[in-house]
């Protein structure tokens, strides 16, 4: 007999409803979970659609349903919905009703940084935005499928960031964790990141046999250039002319906020330095005082922001620094060479030595008393507009 083969209880409701599919052209109301089948209108080859049960979409922050499969009859969508809904598509093999399966997406690089940087929520929060850096600097990876990568893929695109070798060397250290934790949790088979080869970079001369200041002319080709965005794509020619009229090291210039400059009076502090020396009141030039004016009254969160809205940092400027010089056909010049051309600056028309070492920050300025660079802030000024 036909109960024979009746194993479990959820096998007779199975056998139930086919046969009232069999039987019949009315169906019950479905219960909850199974899914939903309706008729679409005008005249189709399929008019009969299948949807599947109702959820909440996080992403979307509303209740719907995912879009099955359209069928030539009612009976082929109701039984298929039966056969989703028991998990025993078995029972479609000797039906009219063919097998669709649903080609499932794999995991993405964007959906597996959600999951690993919830495992780093006891890292410090520097560590934590270097995390968030270089999630950015990875964009291009984003909607790839982490088992759809291979060496030469990932290799390509690492060649293709815009990026200095010590910016790259960390990305690459941070997209090998990231392949890590596939490979521990079973999304990946191989850490290609590990192998990633750097780009050769042109190197500018050995510090020895190059000029380190950075040539009048050159000063006035940035100054030309001052707010042409088709030369300066990154915007930051006023803060390499801050730099060249200060003396401060960019890791001080970034550490520098609205609440530590003082326009009225013609200085600023660095309240952050490598050194007890570097900690300085730093008068402001005339000749970049408007710079200053418009990063402070700027719109803007951050006082050095890039124009993607995040706060600059040392390698991204580094990065774009060594960029527009290129772009403007300059010569090769790393950062700090912007200090070496305050102090030849200063030292061609200042006579005062003391006020060189101190708007630079050295440590061989013996006098470190608020009092006295209180008191020598105006002869400071003097100094730099004379530049």
């Amino acid at each position: 007999m036909w109960y024979s083969s009746v194993k479990s209880y959820l096998d007779y409701i199975t056998l139930i409803f086919i046969m009232q599919i069999k039987e019949c052209d009315f169906f019950m109301r479905a219960a909850n979970g199974m899914g939903t089948v309706f008729k679409l209108s005008g005249n189709r080859r399929k008019p009969w659609a299948l949807l599947g049960p109702k959820y909440f979409s996080e992403e979307e922050k509303k209740y719907k349903r995912d879009f099955i499969a359209c069928f030539k009859t009612q009976k082929e969508a109701e039984t298929y919905k039966l056969a989703m809904f028991t998990n025993n598509l078995e029972m479609l093999e000797n039906t009219g009703v063919k097998i669709a399966k649903k080609k499932e997406k794999g995991i993405t690089f964007e959906e597996l940084y959600r999951l690993w940087i919830k495992s780093k929520e006891d890292v410090k929060p520097g560590t934590k935005s270097n995390y968030e850096t270089n999630f950015k600097r990875s964009k291009k990876l984003y909607g790839l499928e982490i088992a759809k990568i291979n060496g030469i893929m990932l290799q390509n695109i690492f060649y293709s960031l815009d990026l200095t070798n010590s910016t790259l060397r960390l990305l690459r250290s941070f997209w090998s964790n990231i392949w890590d934790f596939a490979i521990l949790n079973d999304m990946a088979t191989k850490n290609y990141a590990k192998f990633l080869k750097l780009p050769v970079q042109e190197k500018g001369n050995k510090t020895g046999d190059r000029e380190r200041p950075i040539s009048k002319e050159e000063l006035q080709a940035l100054w030309d250039n001052l707010y042409n965005y088709d030369v300066d794509k990154y915007r930051i020619i006023d803060m390499v002319l801050i730099l060249c009229y200060t003396g401060l090291r960019i890791s001080e210039l970034l550490k520098v906020n609205r609440k530590n400059i003082y326009l009225k009076d013609f200085y600023f502090e660095v309240e952050v330095s490598k050194s007890k020396a570097g900690i300085r009141k730093v008068p402001i030039a005339d000749k970049i005082l408007e710079l200053f004016k418009n990063r402070y009254f700027s719109k803007d969160k951050y006082l050095w922001q890039r124009l993607d809205g995040i706060e600059y940092d040392y390698d991204s400027f580094d990065n774009h620094f060594r960029i527009l010089f290129r772009d403007m056909g300059l010569s090769y010049h790393s950062l700090h060479d912007t200090r070496h051309t305050f102090a030849s600056l200063l030292s061609d028309t200042v006579a005062d030595k003391d006020a060189i070492i101190k708007m630079i920050g050295h440590s061989s300025y013996k006098t470190t008393s608020d009092v006295y660079v209180h008191k020598n802030l105006k002869k400071l000024k003097e100094a730099v507009d004379e530049i």
